[in-house]
């Protein structure tokens, strides 16, 4: 065995560049490890898009950000996603899909107490401190086993920040089921890096709506991002199909939303007149439907 000596200025500076190589190792590290946030929305237009942005801090190369999505429901809780688009400096954005006029059912705990004024905001807190989400025992488990396998394990941020009397005011002042939401980071491989807390905003029938061109062309363009099995055949379930054109199943393969295509091809295979607007333009309309009108060819798709 050969003893080499080295002389202790050397020696030093060789331990002073390990322990920055280490150091800057683990800085870098902790560089790479992204925070997301993602904004507040005033409200959704019912049956319209909305665009909702989010900012990532420690953006990972090769990393996807997701936006999660659902509509506030005693049953039925799995999210489905959208990927957001990068607009630079960390920002990211991505478009919901129309939301449906679905009222929120009222829902309120048996024994208790008359004199409680927050029966409602009382029974959701109930159903999230529960592991089988069914607050008075009335509710399809069967259907909470199937369709919440997902979205029963992500918290709701939003309601911890409201007290019960908030809470019950704000429930009752909805018009509409309202959309919870967060953003997510992922890397290459499909494991979660970052999470959002979890937003909720109202679906109004009166909302400040409006998306620029590239915005509106992809409302018309959207991939849904599944999250359960259940979800592969059916509907967004109380989302429009407007504008819905494919999925990503929860086995992470594309495909064409035959659902919503159908709907699509229903439409258009209805009998149908196309009168002339009163300004005489041919390129719009008026469409009217007439069941009693034949096709112009029995051979007509």
């Amino acid at each position: 065995m050969r003893i080499r000596f080295v002389p202790f200025a050397h020696a030093v500076a060789l331990v002073g560049a390990l322990t920055f190589t280490v150091a800057l190792g683990a800085s870098s590290a902790r560089a790479q490890r992204p925070s997301v946030e993602v904004e507040q929305i005033a409200c959704l237009l019912v049956e319209e898009n909305t665009v909702v942005r989010a900012s990532v801090s420690g953006d990972v190369p090769a990393s996807e950000v997701r936006l999660y999505f659902r509509r506030l429901h005693e049953e039925v809780e799995d999210f489905y996603y959208v990927s957001m688009r990068p607009s630079g400096s960390g920002d990211y954005w991505g478009v919901l899909p129309k939301p449906r006029d679905e009222v929120l059912e009222r829902r309120e705990l048996d024994d208790v107490q008359e004199s409680v004024r927050e029966l409602w905001a009382l029974w959701w807190r109930e159903k999230i401190a529960q592991s089988d989400r069914n607050p008075n025992d009335d509710l399809n488990q069967s259907i909470i086993e199937e369709r919440a396998s997902i979205g029963d394990d992500e918290a709701r941020d939003w309601m911890q920040a409201l007290d019960d009397r908030a809470l019950e005011a704000w429930l009752e002042e909805l018009e509409y089921e309202p959309a919870e939401y967060y953003a997510a980071v992922y890397d290459a491989f499909g494991r979660r890096l970052a999470r959002s807390g979890m937003r909720i905003s109202q679906v109004r029938d009166q909302c400040p709506v409006r998306l620029d061109p590239i915005e509106a062309s992809l409302a018309q363009n959207l991939t849904i991002g599944e999250t359960a099995a259940w979800q592969r055949g059916e509907e967004v379930f109380h989302w429009l199909c407007d504008g819905v054109v494919t999925r990503i199943g929860f086995d992470g393969i594309y495909r064409a939303d035959d659902v919503c295509r159908a709907c699509v091809v229903a439409w258009w295979q209805m009998p149908a007149v196309l009168v002339p607007s009163a300004a005489g333009a041919t390129a719009t309309g008026v469409l009217f439907v007439d069941d009693d009108v034949p096709p112009a060819s029995p051979d007509r798709p």
